[in-house]
């Protein structure tokens, strides 16, 4: 079984990043990218068979830091927003209180499809990473 994603050029970093932001794999495109339900991550993207981490241990540390970036970031903007329209405070802190709760909770998925994206820009996937996707697609297809 060969899979003709593996032999593709790279998509550019906007197409990666929107891919990620739409919780697919920012190589492939496919759907659900390494997950089979929301919450649920798996090591291979479901559609090409890439590695998640792809040998790198620290990649959770980096998925951990998008969802600082988006949570922080949603927290700053409507607080901008809220001073610059003159929102009372209590509801600017009840609404940037739900946004810290909503935010990391809402958006774990993207956190690592986002991340994914970043990561295949700055260490491109090696003929061993597709080796190994390929190894995985096959094994799942015998499965």
């Amino acid at each position: 079984m060969t899979n003709s994603l593996h032999s593709q050029t790279a998509p550019a970093l906007p197409k990666k990043l929107l891919r990620g932001l739409l919780r697919q794999c920012a190589w492939c495109g496919g759907n659900g990218a390494f997950f089979t339900s929301w919450y649920t991550k798996t090591d291979n993207c479901q559609s090409c068979g890439l590695g998640r981490e792809r040998g790198y241990e620290g990649f959770e540390l980096g998925a951990a830091t998008m969802g600082v970036f988006m949570t922080f970031g949603s927290i700053i903007a409507w607080m901008i927003i809220s001073v610059a329209t003159g929102v009372p405070l209590v509801p600017l802190l009840l609404i940037a209180g739900t946004l810290a709760v909503c935010v990391p909770s809402l958006g774990y998925p993207l956190t690592y499809t986002i991340w994914f994206a970043v990561d295949i820009t700055f260490r491109a996937p090696s003929a061993e990473d597709f080796a190994q996707a390929q190894l995985w697609l096959d094994n799942r297809a015998l499965a």
